[in-house]
């Protein structure tokens, strides 16, 4: 009709509301279902199909191109959480339901279990934006010198027992971040080990390490090469260490 607009009568403010809300609800699915691409809880405490994975489909799965020639890895992927997953665990349920902590049946440090429990990453070395492995051992990079505080190169090594297990003969350093990472012992007994260096104390004459024992240096999980450290080893290794704090703490003694 002549002289009536066509949104006369209608009522663009409500309009306007209904497909805010339009909006937001197709976000929440997106952020919702984007967020179950990997780690999502699709499985009980004993591995088995939960019985409840909620009211979202899984995403349609999506490739994943990795950066310095590393493959590719595509999520969700029942083959890609295979491979991240560990099985045969060292474990006793406490409870029937879930989400009460499952007790360890053997060695718990050893089999890498409650508080010394690592993850299954990539058993490759953690690499720079360049390409380079990010931690090195200091003696082969030039130009890394210690310019705060004591360098321990040389220094005993006391255990939480009070008992010397070996020498500090390197530092390893994240090159890109210039950070220290791990400090390396050469045992009494023989070989080497990484200590992480958020676990030591340096101190004038010694480096304490107050978490493990010294029965258990031996057992901390060695480096596959000498001079790199993978993903996989860096969990394996802090794992076993901080464990210690829980499951060492009988034979700990103080001293100074």
């Amino acid at each position: 009709m002549i002289g009536t607009n066509f949104f006369g009568n209608f009522d663009l403010a409500s309009l306007s509301i209904w497909l805010f809300w339009l909006f937001f609800a197709l976000l929440v699915y997106y952020l919702q279902t984007e967020n179950m691409r990997e780690g999502y809880p699709l499985e009980t405490e004993d591995g088995l199909p939960a019985p409840n994975q909620g009211p979202f489909p899984l995403p349609r799965p999506k490739t994943f191109h990795l950066p310095h020639g590393r493959g590719e890895v595509t999520v969700p992927s029942a083959t890609n959480e295979a491979e991240h997953r560990r099985t045969g665990l060292a474990l006793a349920r406490t409870a029937v339901s879930e989400g009460f902590p499952h007790a360890p049946t053997g060695d718990a440090m050893a089999d890498g279990v409650g508080p010394a429990s690592w993850a299954q990453r990539k058993d490759v070395p953690e690499l720079d934006g360049h390409g380079h492995n990010k931690i090195v051992p200091m003696a082969q990079l030039d130009g890394f010198a210690v310019s705060a505080g004591r360098d321990p190169r040389g220094l005993p090594v006391q255990a939480g027992d009070l008992e010397v297990v070996g020498r500090i003969s390197d530092m390893w350093v994240d090159a890109s971040e210039q950070l220290v990472r791990y400090l390396e012992v050469d045992l009494n007994t023989g070989g080497k080990r990484l200590i992480p260096m958020t676990m030591a104390k340096i101190w004038g004459d010694r480096v304490r390490v107050n978490a493990i024992t010294s029965d258990r240096f031996a057992g901390i999980p060695a480096t596959r090469a000498a001079s790199e450290v993978t993903k996989l080893e860096e969990d394996k290794i802090s794992g076993y260490v901080a464990g210690g704090w829980m499951y060492d703490a009988g034979k700990r003694k103080r001293g100074f």
